[in-house]
């Protein structure tokens, strides 16, 4: 490590102009990338509870946080900075931006005292292009301050240690370690796991000393204790609330455990990651134990090692394991991109390609992962955009907001568009009786139910809200928005239900013998819900678990909707039917928004979900149902809400490329199947007008769609939809099958000229 020092003394009076200024330019990348559209993403359910507490006074917020999981200090800062910053999302949000910012010159400044000037640069810029801190650093909770307290205190502590033996300490560091550890104290629970591992760090370097003295343990002693006597006040509480900290890990094996945690040093929990990840994690778990065989010479290989190791020491100590409580290790963070920069003198003559390597690496990251997440409407469980979408499609003086976990109560009061809201279960354990008596009631005179269903394993452990739902209502949208489930019920208040003459009859036995609609023929809004009610009998018990496909059809034959599911959304099981019993299977099927108005056919199927083989009927492999007709939507859809396979956003000539799902014919329940050649590639390309349509807007555009050798050219909606009928800013889908010939794997569209790269088909 002299070596190391000694080449950056070297090369400074060369870089000293240098230096300052990539110093200011990375801090202000980083500090771009942790401002930059803050708001982009929805606040979630514990950001809710944040918001909700600052409209609290000082006082309330700290009797408040006493019954939570998390004291007061992070709530009271912020509260603060609200005041003058207001609490909006980038308010809110911004606290920990600046944070996170912080936090990057704090690592700078470390690296500077362990190598010189160009290990702190390199550390700070794999700090700053990080995932895992960016993403951190945009969310209004508690832990990039808490990972700020954490740096603060170890920045002290290695000051400390580098002081000569007898001479005592600069006051302001001594400050600074007593104001950090006190900070962090007040801010998070686990923050004492660090103050432990520094106290290990600091006994360690005062065993190895010499000659060793007794007063400079007594003031590092002395500084612990100030730090314990300022959180004296709080003490009791914490004690109280840490003996009941939610156990919400599970046993897991130290290789998975290690794979979690180089995922979220990595990328967080970020959903697009780089393919193949495995030559990263390797890099993410290589890289610090060769920064610290780098620094093996230097007493603070011993501080950065307690530092990296003591999080996931607590996590695996205390069985927290799981995603809820990854964000943990963002206080070892730190000390990892510290070592990983350290790596790079390995070869202490030549760090200058370690250097090079790295640093390009941490661009690649960050160019791989960070636009994803920038474009990302569900990189955070979207309650706005649910907002919207209800707001868009529903009606407060007929439809209902359901929620089924009191942290959604907060956050949906900030996006609220007005619609009555009914949070169940209303105790835990849920109350079966009470909690299906007030559901009944709730929903008797509405038309929708828009359930927002999160947390239902400890919510709604047995699943009384949901199965109701499914039994007595009509499942139309389900919709993943992060870790946020979005499903919309339709009630089934105006069904006119039909006997089949004669009865439909399949093989097996089983027998579709009544059809409910609403009206005959359907007259449904894109974006709305065709409502489907079969009645099945069996002449006896059938011999396998089949499932129910209730699918639209245009004049293509191409399936535009599809709903899939055992009956009754999956409470009657055709294993467990009885002869003479009538079984009541409600579908909503989807109209998805962008569906071009037009007639289509409305067929059902019933199938062995392990084959794929349907059962064979008189009008053979299905049974038709009669005609749909869709229209086009009374109001514009949020386009964010929609489920797409691969959000694009792109400009293409004069429309905008939304997003696109491209799948194996017939496999559109399972997306990722592999493509072989001589398979049909489906494709759905969801489009956008400009609003407003321009003067030159073309009466028929077309798109060129090439995969390998083949080539398809069509209208953008098929033929059926000309651009001419287009309204602005109005959503249209397309549908379309191309042969894969094996040749390329990687589709390319066109549209007036402008070419756009698809996603490589799944092999």
């Amino acid at each position: 490590m002299a070596e190391m020092q000694a080449s950056a003394g070297r090369s400074r009076p060369r870089l000293a102009w240098l230096e300052p200024a990539l110093l200011a330019f990375l801090l202000l990348l980083g500090a771009g990338l942790r401002f930059y559209r803050l708001d982009a993403s929805s606040l979630w359910s514990d950001e809710g509870n944040t918001w909700a507490l600052m409209g609290r006074s000082f006082a309330r917020i700290a009797q408040d946080a006493a019954a939570d999981i998390h004291p007061p200090g992070y709530y009271w800062l912020l509260k603060l900075w609200t005041l003058a910053f207001g609490a909006d999302v980038i308010g809110l949000r911004s606290f920990s931006a600046l944070a996170g910012t912080l936090l990057l010159y704090g690592i700078y400044r470390i690296g500077v005292l362990l190598g010189g000037r160009r290990l702190g640069l390199l550390a700070l810029l794999l700090a700053a292009l990080n995932p895992f801190l960016v993403y951190y650093s945009q969310e209004a909770r508690m832990y990039m301050a808490l990972a700020l307290a954490g740096t603060g205190l170890f920045w002290a502590l290695l000051v400390l240690m580098a002081a000569p033996a007898g001479r005592g300490s600069p006051r302001a560091v001594a400050l600074g370690y007593v104001a950090a550890g006190a900070i962090g104290l007040w801010l998070h629970y686990s923050f004492p796991v660090l103050l432990a591992a520094a106290g290990l760090a600091y006994l360690w370097h005062w065993w190895q000393g010499a000659p060793r003295r007794w007063q400079d343990l007594g003031r590092f002693v002395g500084l612990n204790a100030v730090v314990l006597a300022l959180f004296l006040p709080w003490l009791p509480t914490a004690l109280s609330r840490v003996r009941q900290w939610p156990k919400g890990g599970v046993p897991i094996g130290l290789g998975e455990g290690l794979q979690m945690l180089l995922e979220t040093l990595l990328f967080g929990p970020l959903r697009q990651t780089p393919e193949p990840t495995w030559p990263w994690l390797v890099a993410a778990g290589l890289l610090p134990l060769l920064g610290l065989w780098a620094l093996r010479r230097r007493e603070q290989a011993v501080a950065l090692g307690l530092w990296l190791a003591a999080p996931p020491a607590l996590m695996f100590g205390l069985g927290l394991f799981s995603e809820a409580f990854l964000k943990f290790l963002l206080t070892m963070a730190p000390a990892w991109c510290l070592l990983a920069a350290a790596a790079a003198w390995l070869l202490p003559r030549r760090p200058g390609p370690g250097m090079a390597l790295l640093a390009a690496g941490g661009l690649a990251l960050a160019a791989l992962t960070l636009p994803g997440y920038y474009r990302d409407p569900t990189a955070r469980d979207n309650y706005a955009g649910v907002a919207r979408y209800v707001a868009a499609l529903g009606d407060p003086a007929q439809d209902l907001v359901l929620l089924d976990a009191p942290g959604q109560q907060e956050v949906w009061a900030y996006y609220d568009p007005g619609f009555p809201v009914l949070a169940l279960p209303q105790q835990r354990p849920p109350d079966p009786e009470a909690t299906l008596a007030t559901l009944a009631e709730a929903v008797a005179d509405r038309r929708q139910v828009f359930a927002l269903f999160w947390a239902t394993d400890e919510a709604d452990p047995d699943g009384l809200v949901e199965r109701w739902l499914d039994q007595q209502a009509f499942k139309g949208l389900e919709s993943w928005q992060g870790n946020l489930r979005f499903v919309v019920y339709t009630l089934p208040n105006r069904l006119t239900c039909t006997a089949l003459q004669p009865p439909a009859a399949l093989e097996g036995g089983i027998t579709l013998t009544g059809l409910c609609q609403p009206q005959v023929p359907q007259q449904v809004a894109a974006g709305d819900v065709a409502l489907v009610g079969l009645r099945w009998q069996a002449e006896a018990p059938p011999a396998a678990r089949y499932k129910v496909t209730v699918q639209l059809l245009d004049a293509r034959s191409q399936v535009i909707a599809q709903h899939d599911s055992e009956p009754a959304g999956g409470s009657q099981p055709t294993d467990t039917w009885q002869p003479g019993t009538t079984y009541v299977d409600n579908h909503g099927l989807t109209i998805p928004p962008g569906t071009p108005p037009g007639v289509y056919r409305l067929i059902v199927a019933m199938y062995d979900p392990a084959t794929g083989r349907r059962l064979a009927g008189p009008q053979g492999d299905h049974m038709a149902l009669g005609e749909v007709h869709v229209q086009r939507a009374a109001r514009p859809i949020p386009s964010d809400i929609l489920p797409v396979q691969h959000r694009s956003d792109i400009v293409l000539g004069p429309v905008r490329l939304v997003g696109y799902g491209l799948h194996r014919k017939g496999f559109s329940h399972q997306p990722e199947a592999p493509i072989q050649p001589g398979d049909l590639v489906h494709f759905t390309f969801l489009w956008q007008a400009p609003s407003p349509l321009p003067a030159d807007w073309p009466a028929d555009l077309q798109f060129t769609l090439r995969l390998g050798e083949q080539v398809l050219t069509a209208p953008l909606a098929g033929g059926l939809y000309p651009t001419g009928q287009w309204q602005a800013g109005e959503l249209v889908r397309g549908e379309f099958d191309l042969p894969y010939d094996g040749s390329r794997e990687r589709p390319i569209l066109t549209v007036a000229g402008d070419l756009y790269r698809l996603s490589p088909l799944p092999r």
